[in-house]
């Protein structure tokens, strides 16, 4: 008996990390590997007050690229979205469920 074909989408089920998550896993890179941060850095610290400067920016998101599997655009590295690893995250979770 034949089955009718699946679309790819039905077929493969990629497990999207929680917001929470995402939160967690920048704020970590933040402050392990990107930033000099006292322990009152939290996911909410403003980043730019932080030290977070051009070349930052880059090595953060080389960072994430390569633990999540995502590319933000440039384009969409706007203050807003650097303001804190909370709103960066919201705007991973966004690229990677397509919301």
């Amino acid at each position: 008996m034949c089955h009718p074909a699946r679309p790819a989408a039905t077929l493969l089920r990629v497990s999207i990390p929680t917001r929470e998550a995402l939160t967690e896993r920048v704020f970590q890179l933040l402050r392990d590997e990107i930033l000099d941060v006292d322990g009152s850095f939290t996911a909410r610290s403003n980043l730019l007050e932080a030290g977070l400067d051009s070349l930052a920016v880059t090595q953060l998101m080389l960072s994430i690229e390569e633990s999540t599997g995502v590319w933000v655009d440039e384009s969409l590295l706007t203050p807003e979205h650097l303001e804190s690893a909370e709103a960066l995250a919201a705007l991973l979770y966004e690229q990677l469920s397509g919301a």
